[in-house]
Order: C-alpha cells, then structure tokens, then sequence
C-alpha cells in the first residue's frame, strides 16, 4: 500500500519490508516539488545528489484573513494485475495440483484475488491553519492516515504534526523561517517478495480441491501443549509455506517509527543587492522493529523452535545539516547582472542500532516474547552503527548580458569523512559546473509565432566517495558465532572517490501562443568505482575490491505542453517523453594489485540473481543485462532430449544466454486537465517502452499446476515439442518451471500502456456558500486500465530493494494495486 524497501537484502527468503522516509511527509504540507536530475544537481546539494534530487518546498503561512481548510479522503484499493489461476485439477500431494480434474462435488473455485486478498482502505484526514500579517506569517496543519492492506492484519498508521513561522524584522531586511514537524508512525506486517514467511505464495500455491473456508481458520487448540497451534495439515513441503492466515495474524512483524524535524533560517539583506543567510536543519527518529513468531510456526522460519521466535531492533537515526551562505544579486548599467553566492556546509549523519532475536528453547515458555526468554546458545545479540560526516565550501556565479546571454560557473568542495581512513590518498574532491544559455527571442526578430526561444549548454563533473569502512581496519561481528572477526574485504589502498562527468545541451521555447517545448540531450561516464573483482585473495579474504570501471548514459528528455482558453473551458496537456542508452565501457581494465603488482583485467562479471536468472555486467552491454544460466537439454540434432521416461532434462550453461535488459528503453507520459467552470477532468496516460522482465512467480506455478497455462495443457493432452511429440504437462512444467527453471520461459517484454490515472472534481464557489467556504468534490482512480501488457505481473511494480541485481525479477510480489478514492476539502 506504500512504497516498499527490503529490509537487509533481497534473495527467495525475504518478505520483510518497511516503508521509505519519503512517505513519512504529509502531502498537503507540500508546497511544491521539483526534480533536479544528475552533475547539475550534486554541484549544488552535494555528492548525495549525484544521482539527482528531489527538492521539496512546504508550505507557509500567508498574510491577511484565517484561512482554515479541512479535507477527507478515503481511498479504495484492490490488486490490479494478477496471475492466471486454475481451479479445474486437484491436489496431488504437499506441493502440486496435479492431479485428477475436479467435479461439482470437489471443485471449490478457488481464486486468490477473491478468496484471499481483501479491500484495501486508506482514510486520511487533514486540517490545516495559515494567517499571518504582513511581518509574521504562521502555517499550522495536522494529519492521520489509517490504512489496512489487501492482505489481512497488514496496516499503516501515520500522524503529521507541522508548524512552520515566518516573521520579518527590521523594516523586513532581517527575516527568520522556522519550522517543526512530528510524526509517528506504526505499520504491521509490511510484505516484500520471497517465498519462505510470505502470505501470498502460501496463498497462490494453496493445493486445489481443498475447501479454502476451512483454513480461514488458522489454528487449532492442542490439548496436548495447551495452546493453540497452526491448522495447515498438508504441511510446508520444500517450499516450507504455512497457512497464510497464519502468517498474517501469528507471524507479527510490527513497527513503531517517532521523527521530528527542525529548520531555522536567518537571512539579513546588508544591501539591496548584497544578503548573508544561514540554515540549520535537524532531522532524527527512532524506531523499534519487532518480530513474533508463535509456537508451531514453521521451523525453518522459527530457527528450529517449536515453541516461537522473537526479536526486537531498536534502531536511531540522526542527521544535521547547517550552510552559510553570502548572495549577491545586482545590476550593473543597463546590460550586466550578477547573480552569486558562496558558502560552507556542514553535515552529520549519524546511525545506530541494537538487536536481539533468537528462538524459545524447548524448555521455554511458548509463546511468551521476552528476551529473558530466548536460547541462550542460539540467541544473535547485534550492535551496529556508523558516522559521516562532510564538511563542503561551494560557489556560483551567473553573469548576464543584455538579458540575453548567461554564463553560469559553480564549484564545491567537499571533505567527507570517508576519505579520511590511513588508506585513502585523497582526503577531499572538487567539483566544478560551467553552463551557457542563449535567449536568441532577445537578439533576433524572430517569426510573431515564436515568442521565446533558449539554447543551453552545460558541463559538469561530479565526485562521490566510496563506501562508509573502505578505508578504515574495523572488524565485523559474526552472529553466527557472537564474536567479531577481521573484515573480510582485502585491505584496499590508494582509495579514490568515484568521479560521474556530463554534459547536456537543450532548448526551451514558446511558440503559436499555446505551446511550450522543453528538450535535452545529455552524455554522462562515471568511473573509479568501486567493485567486487571476484577473485579470490589470500589471507583468509573473501572478497578484493577495485576502483575501475567506466559506464556511459546516453540520452533525451522532452517536454511538450499546450494551453488553451475558449471562454469558460480551459484545456492544459503536457506530453513527456524520456530514453536512456546504458552501456558498459570497461569493467576491470589493467588493475594492479596494490601488494602483489599482478595485473588483473576482466570484461565480464557476475553479479547473480535469482537462481539461474544472473545479472552479468560484459564490456559493450548494460548494468541490467539478464542472463540464463540454464537450458533444455538436446539431442545432436538440436532437438529438445526426451528420455524414456517421456521427460525433458535441463542442463546448466557455462556463459549463459542473453534473455536482454531490465532497464526500459523509453518512458512516456501523456496529460491531460481540462476545466469548464467549476468541473473539472483529467486523465493521465503511461507508457513503459522495451526491457524485459522475469516472473519466477509464473514459473514457480506452473511447476505446482496451479496456473491457467498447466490445467489448458492437461486438457490438450500435454505440451507438443519437435514439431510433433508430446510431453506429459507435469513433466514437462516440473522441468522448467520453478524458481530454478529455465528464466528464458518467463522472460517478457516490459512494454505497457496504461490509464494510470483519472479524476473528476467539483468546486461550489464561496460565493454560493455566503462566502463562508469553499467545497471541492473530487473522484480519483489510479491503475484503472492496462492499455497493453504482455507480462503476468504489473511491469512497473518492480522490486525496490537494496539490491541493484534484482530489478526486473517477480518472485511473489505483492500485486500492484488499483485504486478509487473520493475526496472532500473545505476552505474557509
């Protein structure tokens, strides 16, 4: 229901998730949002922004009357795209559905999407205060959403409490922002991919002809122990799956979250060309993450405990950022201006966390979560934590000509403590920014149909440093045996921090009195990264890194817009488009090893995946190239081995086949609002073009014989190969389904078109209301339409994990979800 992002990792065993930082803010405090995107956006926020940012303005309050506005929305969800199920064959034992076809008396109608999944509902109301004269303004707002998911027991609660005052002094030379937000925040049963402790494999692999009401109610009292214990009678199998009501209300995975924030900034105009501000900002929380597990759970999730598992993490996250900056806006004569700043920038970014989970013994009590509680011998205590901290200095300048020609210069220099180990050569990075833009409206007459026309020029180069203990000796606790042991990555010397230059060129223009039109083209090379080799060291290491490697992003972004007034209808659409080319230009070129002197190159590596699915980076590809690492086996004359059995066989491959990139080759968007009165209408179109995506989740039911695809090949008697056998379907699906099956079979092409969202509102006019108010009625759905998919999954609703190897792969998702919801706001 919110954004999701793995906690410690991604593999088949993860479904633990939590929500981004991101989500934490109120949206009606929003002001604005604007998207700052590569070099450009680093040379002025730092190294943290190389990747580009997102630069969030809130709101403040306004001089004049009380303005009060209360609004309410409910929002209704439900899954959007969902797998192709079977309810035709039955059971054929703990894992498959393979056997005989159902009839009236045993076929139930089984379907997830109906049986399982429920109506998600998210209800969030705001209410918000702004008054203020003309030398104080205050903004005040409160806000509580309360959500449940489509999953049963999983919630999200959040409230946002936000004050923000703005006050002048000084006949307003001298003005003071200062802003405070709290929020507190609880989620529960928060679900990422993977199979083991994750309801919805239980649930789509639930074995056909079984009566899905009888498992609703998940647990059973034993006399024997004297508790309740788990109703799941065919048992986990080898995927270890539990009854799915069992794992939403019996493995509890809870989160309480408390954040605050603090801003101050202080700004004096010494002149009316000359001003000196500073800004201090605080933003830190606390959070505690506890997991329960209750006796019977299944084993292999429980750490072998048949009385339950708990652990708790108590985690603390603190950051302070504070700038001074000097501001220079003036005008010389009547054809020069200039605008700059210089300025010093501190931040501190600090972490810790404090773990201890484990099992209850045999001799425990189940069922009773408490750490006192826990196995002694099996119980993993956890203390981890870091610190970063960067001192910058930065400058920039733009000089205009007669309003036409600019010339724009930055440069910041950062000292991150990164760089500070005894292995680091370089203690700190510059880095610089030159941009040039030509209004040619302003110096030629231009045809009456153009009245605004900019060309733009820019370069920047950006540096980032490597990983946090790089170029520090530490130690690293093992919590498999509760002692520290040396670090496992070879000591890496002449440590550099990576380096991303760019250039882009564009032009802006205005044109017909309607349309407006904004186009880029941008180059960009990161190199001195920062990789695993994957050799071997010696020394008792297991992994030597190198700073090598060169990657190139080629690309274009468009914008087009029109707008138009006929009367009392107003018509805007605007119309994006964006492509990107990743290539890889070397990997491991010529690196020599700083103890040894051997030369090591390599132009391909590894990086895994999901079983056979691998990411392989190879010089002259791309960083989300897909690879298969198996295949059917053949016979010499290339025809699919059958055995005498009648099966097919697979085989591992050596150097694997390309099944393509994860990575889209376009991205496009289509607005469009329109207003007659006070109705308003908008809809919004995506599209997603080229890429591939991999659904181990598909693969995995075909092989259980609980998709559409395994009963239809019942049906037709199996599945031909060669032109003309046929192979029995369990044989031939138990063979290249599975999440260790053939990738190349659930490969799919990611190209989509949706209507990814609709609205429809009404405003009645205070005037209507004895100027009291104003209402606004609004109707939204979102995910309404999938135009034109190929895949089994929502394309779009890729893993957001930490890993980057492992986008682009379904296994047991949670659904994309497809949303309706009414909103009403009153502004008095």
């Amino acid at each position: 229901m919110y954004s999701l992002s793995s906690a410690g990792g991604s593999s088949e065993f993860d479904s633990q998730g939590t929500t981004e930082a991101i989500a934490d803010i109120n949206p009606d405090d929003i002001e604005s949002m604007s998207v700052l995107s590569g070099a450009a956006a680093a040379a002025l926020y730092g190294s943290n922004a190389s990747n580009g940012a997102i630069v969030i303005t809130t709101k403040k309050g306004a001089a004049g009357r009380v303005s009060l506005s209360v609004s309410s929305n409910t929002e209704m969800l439900n899954p959007f795209i969902m797998p192709k199920f079977q309810d035709w064959y039955g059971t054929s034992g703990t894992d498959g559905s393979w056997g005989t076809r159902l009839n009236s008396s045993n076929r139930y109608g089984y379907n997830p999407k109906d049986d399982y999944f429920q109506t998600g509902i998210i209800g969030t109301e705001t209410v918000s205060l702004s008054t203020g004269s003309e030398h104080n303004q205050t903004y005040l707002s409160a806000a509580a959403v309360n959500s449940r998911g489509i999953v049963p027991n999983n919630k999200y609660e959040r409230y946002n409490f936000t004050f923000r005052n703005t006050t002048q002094f000084l006949n307003d030379k001298m003005k003071l922002d200062v802003g405070a937000q709290y929020i507190m925040q609880k989620d529960r049963n928060m679900t990422n991919q993977g199979i083991y402790a994750n309801p919805v494999a239980s649930a789509y692999l639930f074995p056909r002809g079984n009566d899905w009401e009888e498992y609703k109610m998940f647990e059973r009292y034993d006399p024997v122990r004297k508790l309740y214990t788990q109703y799941w009678p065919q048992g986990g199998g080898s995927y270890r799956l539990q009854n799915p009501y069992w794992i939403n209300y019996r493995n509890l995975r809870e989160n309480d979250k408390d954040r605050y924030m603090l801003s101050a900034s202080l700004s004096y105009d010494i002149l009316d060309w000359l001003n000196i501000a500073g800004r201090v900002r605080i933003d830190n929380s606390m959070n505690t993450y506890t997991q329960k597990y209750y006796a019977s759970t299944e084993p292999t999730i429980a750490e072998g405990s048949d009385n339950g598992y708990y652990g708790v993490t108590n985690t603390r996250d603190k950051q302070a950022y504070a700038d001074f900056l000097i501001n220079i806006n003036k005008r010389f004569g009547e054809d020069w201006g200039l605008t700059a700043n210089i300025g010093a920038s501190y931040s501190d970014t600090h972490s810790e966390a404090m773990g201890v989970k484990g099992p209850i013994p045999a001799d425990g009590l189940a069922n009773y979560f408490s750490i006192t509680q826990l196995d002694k011998q099996t119980t993993k205590r956890e203390e981890t934590g870091y610190r970063e901290q960067t001192q910058s200095i930065f400058a920039s300048a733009e000089v205009g000509y007669k309003n036409a020609y600019y010339l724009t210069l930055t440069g910041r220099n950062d000292w991150p403590s990164q760089l500070a180990g005894p292995k680091s050569v370089q203690k700190s990075f510059f880095y610089p920014s030159v941009g040039a833009s030509i209004l040619l409206s302003e110096i030629f007459t231009l045809p009456e149909s153009i009245s605004y026309l900019k060309l733009r020029a820019s370069w920047a180069s950006v540096g980032l440093p490597f990983k946090r203990f790089l170029a520090y000796p530490t130690f690293e606790w093992d919590s498999s045996t509760g002692k520290y042991s040396t670090k496992s990555a070879y000591p890496l010397y002449d440590l550099k921090p990576e380096r991303t230059d760019s250039w882009e060129v564009g032009l802006t223009a205005r044109f017909l009195g309607h349309f407006n039109l904004d186009i880029s083209f941008y180059n960009t090379k990161t190199y001195n990264q920062t990789m695993d080799t994957q050799e071997l060291p010696t020394g008792g290491y297991s992994t030597f890194y190198a700073q090598t490697g060169n990657v190139r992003n080629r690309g274009v972004e468009l914008s087009l817009g029109y707008k138009n007034t006929w009367n009392k209808f107003t018509w805007n659409s605007n119309y994006t488009f964006s492509a990107n080319k990743n290539k890889i230009l070397s990997l491991i070129d010529g690196y020599v090893h700083p103890v040894t002197g051997e030369v090591i190159s390599k132009t391909q590596l590894d990086m895994k995946g999901l079983s056979n699915a691998h990411f392989i980076l190879k010089e002259g590809g791309s960083l989300g190239d897909l690879y298969s690492m198996s295949d059917l086996k053949r016979d010499a004359n290339n025809n699919i081995y059958v055995d005498a059995n009648g099966s097919v066989k697979t085989e591992s491959l050596k150097d694997g086949i390309k099944l393509g990139s994860v990575f889209p080759k376009a991205n496009m968007a289509w607005r469009n609002d329109f207003q007659y009165k006070n109705f308003g209408f908008g809809f919004l179109l995506t599209a997603r073009l080229g890429g591939i995506v991999y659904s181990a989740t598909q693969a995995t039911l075909d092989a259980n014989g609980v998709s559409e695809a395994s009963a239809l090949a019942r049906d037709n008697g199996g599945v031909m190969i060669n032109g003309g056998d046929v192979v029995d379907a369990e044989k031939w699906y138990t063979a290249v389904g599975g999440d260790s099956g053939i990738p190349q079979m659930y490969t799919y092409s990611a190209t989509n078109l949706r209507l990814q969202e609709a609205s429809i509102s009404y405003t009645i006019p205070r005037a209507k209301l004895k100027n009291v108010m104003d209402i606004t009625l609004s109707l939204v759905g979102r995910n309404l339409w999938m135009i034109y998919s190929k895949a089994p999954f929502d394309p779009e609703a890729v893993a957001s994990t930490s890993n980057n190897y492992y986008q682009g792969v379904d296994y047991f998702m949670m659904p994309s979800l497809r949303s309706v919801g009414f909103n009403l706001k009153l502004k008095f």
